[in-house]
């Protein structure tokens, strides 16, 4: 009979505790055997309840730790708090998110809890300056500045730069949250023929323009990161890979190719197709191809010669990648864009994979660490464990003035 009032009192117990959880907290019981007194079994510990009030903050502000609990010889909250009552409160200004844990033990076992405190960064209130224009009328330099903070931006000065190169700068009064209005460099003036303008029948060279606003750091912002704008005016550079892949230089697993080439060579093939570069690897497991491209230009005698060119500024390389509409593999390829290095070896920009799937996947490449540089590029293929030759089409591949 006793041992039928211990299971029923025990079980009791177990409800009690597994209801008395609240909302945000979450309670794990740990039990051994139950001890007993005189023939009387000890009680399991209870949380009452174990809660932060508010659970979440913005960081600097406090929260309320609370909580109560039943039949337990000792109580505990970690981390950092320690041994504490059966029942009290505490104000935290915890400095980012934190999980309390709260443990309650007795003779019969233990009863944990858990509480976490989400702590958000503040919001600042501080002006973000940003130049969203450039723009030259006559021989004046407009530019657009604008507050996109959610404070006032006291008075700064804004700079100008060709070619990075210091040329002016400008007092900027105090630009209001959202404010947007136009300022000029007008004690500066623009000393080079217009951007883009005949000059002994030649269009003049591109200028690099540079604006920045809080020039000087005068004021503390939201981001300073974003306070400069360029533009290019005048002809950009721009080099097309479909317009000069009969002067590349190409070549696979079986030696050089000579263009053109027919379009299920064995050894490997590349032709055009309206705006398309399709390459074909050599149709072996692990077959390849490389394009290799340069500057190219015509003598007196009218003989096409070829030459490194160097890589402007904010050159980026852009194309989209995908299986020729006729061609499919189970493998899949791997292509890249590569360039000549000062030794006259190939380095390789990330590669992407290319699957039959019919989708043309885009493949952009940043070159502003080889600007200034000369060096000529590489357009290349690998198929993987695939004999068939998979080809693989480029569509509109250039590298351009972004």
């Amino acid at each position: 009979m006793l041992k039928h009032k211990f299971k029923l009192t025990l079980a009791a117990t177990l409800l009690v505790v597994l209801i008395s959880s609240t909302g945000g907290c979450k309670i794990t019981i740990v039990t051994d055997k139950p001890a007993s007194t005189n023939g009387e079994t000890t009680a399991m510990p209870a949380i009452n309840y174990f809660t932060a009030s508010p659970e979440s903050i913005v960081s600097g502000e406090r929260t309320t730790l609370s909580w109560d609990v039943s039949a337990a010889t000792t109580t505990a909250i970690q981390p950092d708090i320690g041994t504490v009552g059966p029942s009290g409160s505490l104000q935290l200004t915890p400095p980012a998110t934190i999980t309390y844990t709260l443990t309650a033990t007795s003779q019969a076992g233990s009863t944990t809890g858990s509480v976490t405190i989400t702590v958000m960064p503040a919001v600042t209130s501080e002006p973000d300056l940003v130049i969203t224009d450039i723009s030259l009328s006559g021989e004046t330099i407009y530019y657009k500045i604008k507050n996109q903070g959610n404070a006032e931006a006291k008075p700064t000065w804004s700079a100008l730069y060709v070619f990075d190169l210091k040329e002016a700068t400008a007092y900027v009064e105090a630009v209001a949250v959202g404010e947007e209005r136009t300022e000029s460099f007008s004690s500066w003036r623009w000393p080079y023929p217009a951007p883009g303008a005949a000059v002994f029948g030649a269009a003049t060279k591109s200028f690099d323009v540079r604006v920045c606003a809080n020039a000087e750091k005068e004021i503390e912002e939201f981001d300073k990161s974003n306070n400069c704008y360029t533009v290019i005016w005048g002809p950009k550079f721009t080099y097309d890979f479909v317009k000069n892949a009969h002067l590349a230089k190409w070549k696979s697993n079986a030696g050089d190719l000579k263009w053109p080439m027919a379009p299920n060579d064995s050894k490997g093939a590349a032709y055009v197709q309206s705006t398309t570069v399709v390459m074909c690897p050599q149709q072996v497991g692990n077959g390849w191809i490389q394009g290799r491209f340069a500057e190219y230009y015509s003598e007196d005698l009218g003989e096409t010669q070829s030459r490194e060119f160097e890589v402007p500024r904010y050159a980026k390389f852009t194309a989209k990648v995908g299986f020729n509409k006729k061609d499919s593999s189970t493998d899949g390829v791997r292509v890249a864009l590569g360039y000549l290095d000062a030794t006259g070896s190939m380095v390789l920009f990330p590669k992407i994979d290319i699957y039959s799937d019919g989708t043309l996947r885009d493949y952009r490449i940043d070159l502003s660490d080889l600007a200034g540089k000369k060096t000529e590029f590489f357009l290349w293929v690998e198929a993987k464990d695939s004999p068939e030759g998979d080809c693989v089409s480029w569509v509109e591949p250039k590298i351009v003035q972004e």
